[in-house]
């Protein structure tokens, strides 16, 4: 298939990006791809949802991603996923699919589903700090994703998102559940009650969100619904004010180095440097901002919190403030030029099991089945119009309209955003700037 071709059937089906941040798919099509690779490495622990799309359905992982190299012009795809992985699937490293993918084994470590890291651990390239995969020749897609594509080749829009249901809970479970469904619905479908003493992570338990089960939705971009204690380090670091965070870092920060030691896009080579943006906590604005443009080459992953930081003053809630502020001046950090990887940077690799431990989740640590489709019993859907990076969707339908499980009810606007398609069939009872409401029926 042209990529042109591609590029529209993957829109239409409303893809986009199944493992973080949303990005619509068919806006990675760039030129000068080589090589495509799928992302299964599951990154944050208790997280089984790519591993149970493999178990379950490989071969169409193989089939959407293939589809995207061959119109890419692609020499190769790796199937990447960590050891762990591959040993309950009992695939080996380099095993062959499809008609030119391979496996590729990555190490047990935290945090892997970084897709630069992924990158080089991978192929050995480096990403500049600042630019896209496709500055060195690779295109990076979910696992999911990939499973998505395969049917937006079939004409199959997306209308239900797989989800690992775990933490602390009886029986984990990874299913399929309608986009935009109700996470109080799901959980009382799955037969799961969040204790008092308990919260839900829309997420991992590093970097997903405290979410209200009573108004929270399941989105396109939802992984997991983790139920965890609410008094565990991968929880408690979640509750803390910013702002005390803020008041209380120039004087708590010892100036260790551990959080820029620990980073692992600074092991990488990249010139972020977390000790020195907490010291520039302690300064005025006129400080320099522009000083600190590496900030806006942080992932997130939490590393310099949850493992590195022997003051328990959250360098990740400072680095996020200064991640926003850098952008909003628009002075974030590009160069043309690849680092040079760390010496350290094999030692200083955090094996999963180890950071596991460290923010108090390893206890729940246990494979889901695979339960399947779950009969969410919901009357009403709010689909949302912004479950994507970018322009929300255009609206297609309004009140009164009767629509069809699986209609497209909102186009991909220009530039970057993504349609959106009913994942039930009913009369379209609102359409507001936020949402359509689809009542089941």
């Amino acid at each position: 298939m042209e990529v042109e071709a591609l590029r529209e059937k993957i829109r239409a089906a409303g893809v986009i990006g199944a493992g973080g941040a949303g990005f619509p798919t068919h806006m990675k099509l760039a030129p000068n791809i080589n090589t495509v690779l799928v992302n299964a490495s599951e990154c944050e622990p208790l997280l089984y949802t790519d591993y149970t799309i493999l178990k379950e359905h490989i071969g169409l992982v193989v089939s959407g991603a293939e589809e995207v190299a061959k119109a890419l012009g692609a020499g190769q795809v790796l199937l990447c996923m960590k050891k762990h992985t591959a040993s309950r699937l009992h695939i080996s490293d380099g095993q062959g699919f499809g008609d030119f993918t391979q496996v590729k084994q990555l190490p047990d470590v935290y945090p892997m589903g970084d897709e630069v890291i992924m990158i080089y651990q991978a192929l050995g390239r480096v990403v500049p700090p600042g630019q896209l995969p496709a500055k060195v020749g690779v295109v990076v897609i979910n696992a999911e994703t990939a499973y998505n594509i395969a049917h937006a080749v079939q004409d199959i829009p997306v209308t239900e998102k797989w989800v690992t249901i775990a933490g602390d809970i009886p029986a984990p479970k990874v299913v399929t559940v309608p986009v935009n469904s109700n996470v109080r619905d799901v959980l009382q479908a799955a037969g799961v009650a969040v204790p008092l003493s308990h919260v839900v992570l829309d997420g991992g338990p590093a970097m997903g969100n405290i979410i209200d089960p009573g108004t929270a939705k399941i989105t396109k971009k939802t992984k997991s619904l983790l139920i965890l204690p609410d008094d565990i380090p991968a929880v408690t670091f979640k509750t803390v004010r910013t702002e005390r965070v803020l008041v209380r870092t120039p004087s708590a920060c010892c100036q260790c180095f551990s959080c820029t030691e620990m980073c692992p896009r600074h092991l990488l080579g990249y010139p972020l440097q977390p000790h020195k943006t907490l010291r520039y906590m302690g300064m005025t604005e006129e400080a320099g901002l522009g000083d600190f443009s590496t900030a806006s080459l942080c992932s997130g992953w939490g590393v310099c919190t949850l493992m590195a930081c022997c003051q328990g003053i959250a360098p990740s809630i400072s680095m996020t403030e200064m991640k926003k502020k850098v952008g909003k001046a628009r002075l974030g950090y590009r160069s043309e030029t690849p680092t040079v990887p760390s010496p350290e940077r094999e030692n200083r690799m955090i094996p999963i099991e180890r950071f596991m431990s460290r923010i108090g989740v390893l206890r729940f640590n246990r494979v889901p089945v695979w339960a399947g489709a779950l009969p969410v019993a919901q009357r009403s859907y709010d689909l949302l119009l912004s479950q994507h990076v970018g322009k929300p969707s255009v609206p297609l339908v309004q009140a009164g309209d009767l629509v069809t499980a699986g209609q497209m009810v909102a186009k991909a606007d220009d530039g970057i955003s993504a349609s959106l398609h009913t994942p039930v069939s009913g009369r379209v009872t609102a359409v507001t700037e936020k949402a359509i409401t689809v009542e089941k029926g």
